[in-house]
């Protein structure tokens, strides 16, 4: 792992060779101490130069022949150009990284920190623990690095650094060489990417959200192009298997009367739909969710028929003076479009929810007006 740190010296001599290459100019060792070159080690013995020269060459600066300069790397480019003294040092030991790929990230999130050891008193601790619990001491399961992880690795510095600002104090890194094997630790956190899609948008909105050591997280991620609303919502419907109720030309679900359990629903015209662990091709798999709000209908005119009637009866929550009675039919009516309904007469309908028990109240608000007619039908 390579971290950022203020080097004046290497600075100072990438910035010189790269103005003398330019320049055409020869960029030996020695010339670094030499006043006619305009050497930035003036006052030094060569030998200071030299080591100089052999250091940048060790931090993938640059390139020599003997102790001459010939070349910048690519990361010995960026220095120069940089305007501050900053170089990536190399520094060797053990390192947690936080890893993770999503099919909605475009591309995978990385948190890399030191990794701290726990200490001898720590892990005598542990120890005693397991022994008074009589648990058995369990051994760090060993998996392969993430090829994407050991394809960071670039030892050269032939790339342009990694910017994680989750790392430490935000600084960039570079990944130099990594073990192929690498020790599987408790997660320090939990991340989850969140997708919304609105009705009649043509791309999908994307959110971070989670904690990761510690810290919370809640970001805004670059929108998902290639899908929309309709889209998705299609491969839900396919993934609960019902894919052939959606009616597009209505843009609604057909629903039996039958399987309408919530009064909300049968009132409203809108559902809401749980899915489990939906599988959308190209995004990936989810958690348990739920769309709300989804518009229905009747899937067959008996349910339509069905339905218009639990409505005029969940209408009759107050006496049903005939005007009254025609006017709910007809607006109810109007909430079914296509489907061809007929007004069950008053008293029909107060006998069908009359039963063997004491009567409802929509009974009594439906059959009053019939018995000022002269009783019971």
């Amino acid at each position: 792992m390579a971290y950022p740190a203020k080097r004046v010296a290497e600075y100072a001599v990438v910035v010189w060779a790269a103005e003398r290459l330019r320049r055409g100019l020869d960029a030996s060792a020695s010339l670094l101490c030499d006043p006619s070159a305009e050497g930035p080690l003036l006052g030094f013995p060569q030998i200071v130069g030299v080591r100089l020269v052999r250091v940048c060459e060790e931090l993938g600066l640059l390139h020599r022949k003997d102790e001459r300069i010939v070349g910048l790397t690519p990361e010995g480019e960026r220095v120069a150009e940089g305007g501050e003294p900053r170089v990536f040092i190399p520094q060797l030991g053990a390192w947690a990284f936080f890893w993770a790929e999503d099919p909605l990230l475009l591309q995978p999130l990385l948190r890399v920190e030191p990794w701290k050891e726990p200490t001898a008193h720590a892990e005598a601790e542990e120890r005693r623990r397991r022994w008074k619990s009589r648990e058995q001491e369990t051994q760090r399961p060993i998996k392969q690095t993430p090829r994407a992880l050991l394809e960071l690795c670039d030892a050269q510095g032939m790339r342009a650094p990694l910017e994680l600002p989750a790392t430490q104090d935000g600084r960039p890194i570079r990944l130099v060489s990594l073990d192929k094997n690498a020790e599987i630790v408790e997660a320090e956190g939990e991340l989850a990417v969140e997708i919304a899609f609105l009705p009649g948008a043509t791309e999908g909105s994307l959110r971070l959200r989670g904690s990761v050591a510690g810290k919370n997280v809640d970001q805004r991620m670059p929108a998902l192009a290639g899908w929309d609303h309709a889209r998705v919502f299609w491969e839900l419907l396919r993934h609960n298997q019902i894919a052939d109720l959606w009616n597009a030309q209505t843009g609604k679900l057909r629903i039996p009367f039958r399987s309408l359990q919530r009064e909300e629903a049968r009132k409203t015209f809108r559902l809401r739909l749980p899915f489990k662990g939906p599988e959308i091709s190209g995004l990936g798999r989810f958690e348990d969710m739920s769309v709300e709000g989804i518009p229905i209908e009747p899937a067959s005119q008996e349910d339509a028929q069905r339905w218009f009637e639990w409505l005029l009866v969940d209408r009759a929550a107050e006496t049903q003076w005939p005007e009254l009675y025609t006017r709910n039919t007809t607006e109810l009516g109007a909430l079914f479009p296509g489907f061809t309904l007929r007004a069950p007469a008053q008293g029909d309908l107060a006998h069908s929810i009359r039963g063997t028990e004491r009567p409802r109240p929509a009974f009594w608000h439906l059959q009053a007006t019939i018995d000022l007619d002269g009783g019971i039908q």
